[in-house]
């Protein structure tokens, strides 16, 4: 069974906890980390988490390198604040600017938690 849950990756760690705030009072499923790779073996992340929410106001951000590497397999990626380059070409990334509009973030996260096996179809038809 695909798990329902989100992992969000703080790495800008204020918004990483605010997002995890968002999706706590949206009664979704939540998990804060400062690096990925404190949740564990990123092998098996599928696992445990449907989505991957890499919170990194910067201009790099070091989560959507690691999915782009294929290290964070059979999850969905949403990167919130980056500007990095890198995530325009993730084809199964998605990537929401500052300031973010919670409605569309909780919307997205909902379609891709209710059909996990679909994710990244899911992540394109609401994010695009």
């Amino acid at each position: 069974m695909q798990p329902r849950s989100v992992l969000v990756v703080g790495e800008t760690p204020s918004l990483g906890r605010s997002i995890v705030d968002l999706l706590e009072a949206a009664e979704l499923p939540a998990t804060f980390v400062a690096d990925v790779e404190a949740d564990g073996p990123l092998p098996s992340i599928g696992h445990r988490h449907s989505v991957v929410i890499a919170a990194a106001s910067g201009y790099f951000c070091t989560t959507a390198r690691r999915y782009f590497r294929g290290e964070l397999p059979r999850v969905a990626l949403v990167v919130v604040g980056s500007r990095d380059p890198l995530v325009g070409r993730l084809p199964a990334a998605r990537r929401f600017n500052l300031p973010l509009v919670p409605g569309q973030l909780l919307e997205g996260v909902r379609s891709l938690m209710a059909r996990p096996e679909e994710s990244a179809a899911a992540l394109a038809r609401w994010l695009t």
